[in-house]
């Protein structure tokens, strides 16, 4: 009698320990649909929302169009108004686009060949690009002085390469600028050399093409209108 009531006690206590993961398994499903819950609830993005969101895009291109649209029209303004200075002037050219206005020079109206010393026609030229540097119109304008070289290697004293020219004869024209009244804050002076070629210095054969060559050498100026904050 003693014997079947401890087997029965056994099977009752090894039931109620099989019954045991049933609970562990109900506690993780239970933890699953509360995790699922939430991340379901925070997924969902109100449609009020969604609205808002869009109509804020939708203003923002709204505004960069209406800059745009405002900006093309100034920036052909400012381009007729110097191209209109150097009527006449062969070797100028003047383009424009959203934001700058760029004045090209052939640099042999400026320096002589090998030189960064300014000729008296290049200061011709500048001093009559002066008074609309200093209008109102580009007093939020930057000013980049810009030295283009052809690939003719240059190997002096003062120059070792196309590289220290460009840049010297770029430094020139802003010390002048500088000199007749245009704030230093606004002036840059790059050298590119013969990286930036308008056209090919040279044929297929490697021959250098010396049309060609006299036009990449040049100095651009380029007004470029200054973001604001």
């Amino acid at each position: 009698m003693s014997f079947r009531y401890k087997n029965t006690r056994n099977r009752r206590m090894d039931d109620h320990r099989v019954d045991d993961w049933l609970m562990t398994y109900a506690d993780l499903i239970t933890l699953l649909l509360c995790f699922f819950a939430i991340i379901l609830s925070v997924s969902i993005i109100k449609q009020e929302k969604l609205e808002q969101v869009r109509q804020n895009v939708m203003e923002q291109f709204a505004v960069s169009d209406a800059a745009k649209e405002a900006t093309a029209p100034q920036a052909e303004n400012n381009r007729q108004a110097i191209a209109t200075l150097f009527r006449g002037e062969r070797d100028v050219a003047v383009e424009s686009g959203d934001r700058y206005t760029a004045i090209e020079m052939n640099s042999a109206s400026f320096f002589a060949s090998g030189s960064a010393e300014l000729k008296q026609d290049g200061q011709r030229l500048l001093v009559t690009l002066l008074p609309t540097l200093q209008d109102k119109r580009f007093g939020d304008y930057h000013i980049t002085v810009e030295g283009h070289t052809d690939d003719m290697p240059i190997k002096t004293a003062q120059f070792p390469s196309n590289w220290e020219l460009s840049t010297a004869r770029a430094a020139v024209v802003v010390r002048f600028f500088i000199d007749n009244g245009i704030p230093a804050v606004k002036l840059r002076a790059i050298g590119y050399a013969e990286v930036l070629p308008k056209i090919r210095n040279r044929d297929a054969s490697g021959a250098p093409l010396p049309e060609n060559q006299a036009q990449n050498r040049r100095v651009v100026i380029k007004l470029e209108k200054i973001e604001k904050d």
